[in-house]
């Protein structure tokens, strides 16, 4: 596409990720690639700790039990939940949505807070307790493990069959991040066979899946179509960002949110 596109001077993404982009082409090429971070951090970090809930509390699965007429006697024992307060959360990847799912979680639930990040997130140390640790540790001491990192070569599937065994049989696996980041295979192998409790996914390696993906026949994971940033008030302002930078490039300024500045020299 780019080959056919001799004039391009901007790409404008209405996303935070990046990954659909080839940036070190568009760069070799002088052409601007532009996202639009920030905005949906909080929107994200409440759709990932409503997840959280939701498959803890087993909120979708009983939602459709009443509705389905099912509910005629007092809820028995097999479908009690988990509680979330006070529990340790393991954060994978403390950026700025890691870090807004730490706020929620320790100063809203009094959770505590392992993380595990490429480098030290002092902010998050100091707000909000929140202690670094290297990846198997944070597996075998959380509760709930949630993967928030972005997708590149280094995280496709770093979460495996080897990592579900580090984790407890009685944790929960949450995906915010992107689907490439998990092996789908080993991921209902740990539900299926009783690794960890139970998951809830944002993502899915193939995205709309595939109605017969596995995963969607399991009763103990939490599946949504991408929902993160999918408010309107969210939506709106990432248009609009994406369209100042749009703008900004293509008046030859430097756009407010460009992914590769050192085309302008810095």
């Amino acid at each position: 596409m780019i080959d056919r596109s001799p004039n391009l001077k901007i790409v404008s993404n209405v996303s935070v990720g990046y990954d659909n982009l080839d940036v070190a082409e568009l760069t070799k090429r002088n052409i601007m690639a532009t996202n639009t971070p920030g905005i949906l951090d909080d929107t994200t970090a409440d759709a990932i700790f409503g997840l959280m809930l939701s498959t803890a509390r087993r909120i979708p699965e009983l939602n459709q039990f009443v509705k389905d007429g099912k509910w005629n006697i007092s809820l028995q024992p097999d479908q009690y939940g988990v509680d979330v307060h006070h529990k340790t959360l393991g954060i994978i990847g403390m950026g700025n949505i890691g870090s807004a799912i730490a706020k929620r979680a320790n100063l809203g639930f009094g959770m505590n807070i392992l993380y595990h990040n490429r480098s030290r997130n002092k902010q998050a140390e100091e707000a909000y307790q929140a202690i670094y640790c290297d990846l198997d540790e944070l597996l075998e001491q959380s509760d709930f493990v949630c993967l928030m990192v972005p997708a590149t070569k280094e995280t496709e599937k770093l979460m495996g069959e080897r990592q579900f065994k580090k984790m407890k049989n009685t944790a929960i696996f949450i995906n915010g991040s992107r689907g490439k980041n998990v092996d789908e295979d080993a991921l209902y192998d740990a539900l299926q066979n009783k690794d960890i409790l139970a998951a809830g996914i944002d993502v899915f390696t193939e995205e709309p899946t595939n109605p017969k993906n596995p995963l969607l026949s399991l009763k103990n994971i939490v599946t949504l179509p991408h929902i993160g940033s999918s408010t309107t008030e969210c939506e709106y302002n990432m248009s609009k960002l994406a369209a100042d930078n749009l703008k900004s490039g293509l008046k030859g300024e430097k756009p407010p949110s460009i992914i590769n500045p050192e085309i302008f020299g810095n």
